[in-house]
């Protein structure tokens, strides 16, 4: 008797400390993500020119920085950058080169669905923050730095799977809002019209390495 009690003691104290174990790996509270991919902007350009084709995709960098109040909800902060690099005629007939740069940063509300095993966690984001353009443009007839900077708005989905312990591969797909009405043209600011305003809108890709801690 005595043993069937030692035994379903010692049966207790590893289901409980298996158990604590999980509430302990699903209850981590920071979560540090980076992650790379592509993106385009999905703002209105002129048909059948490479140029303005070209600076409207290419690479992403994100990297955020979380922490969750509980399982289900958290806050942080975002930082994005994209880049697209083109050539060519513009529509006013003059050559240009261009290398681009959109750069967001912001706080961000997250939400996140865990697996009952712990190894899948799906997420949901959105964010209001800044949005930064520059563009290094250069002309048959020199050059220009155009610089301007908005409220922009972020959304995102997403999940996360376990690799070890607290660390896990991430996928993620995200819409970025927000257009600049003035322009600063080496350091001149230029009102835009409504209907030619720089849109910083763009849907991006992106895969990457998440880290659980508490």
């Amino acid at each position: 008797m005595l043993k069937k009690i030692t035994a379903a003691l010692l049966m207790t104290i590893a289901v409980f400390t298996l158990h604590a174990q999980s509430e302990q790996d699903l209850a981590t509270r920071f979560r540090i993500a980076a992650s790379g991919g592509y993106a385009y902007r999905l703002g209105k350009k002129p048909l059948a020119n490479d140029y303005y084709k070209d600076i409207a995709r290419g690479p992403v960098f994100d990297v955020g920085l979380y922490y969750f109040f509980n399982h289900q909800s958290g806050t942080g902060i975002k930082y994005s950058e994209f880049s697209s690099f083109g050539s060519g005629n513009i529509i006013t007939g003059q050559f240009v080169r261009s290398n681009v740069k959109i750069r967001y940063i912001g706080p961000v509300y997250q939400s996140r669905l865990i697996s009952q095993s712990g190894r899948f966690h799906f997420l949901s984001a959105v964010s209001l923050g800044y949005m930064s353009f520059r563009d290094n443009a250069a002309f048959d007839q020199g050059s220009a730095t155009l610089k301007g900077g908005t409220l922009g708005a972020m959304a995102e989905l997403g999940s996360d799977l376990r690799i070890v312990r607290n660390l896990f591969a991430g996928a993620a797909v995200s819409v970025y809002g927000g257009s600049i009405s003035t322009m600063h043209i080496n350091g001149t600011p230029v009102k835009l019209e409504a209907e030619k305003r720089e849109s910083l809108s763009r849907i991006e890709a992106s895969l990457g390495i998440r880290y659980y801690f508490f």
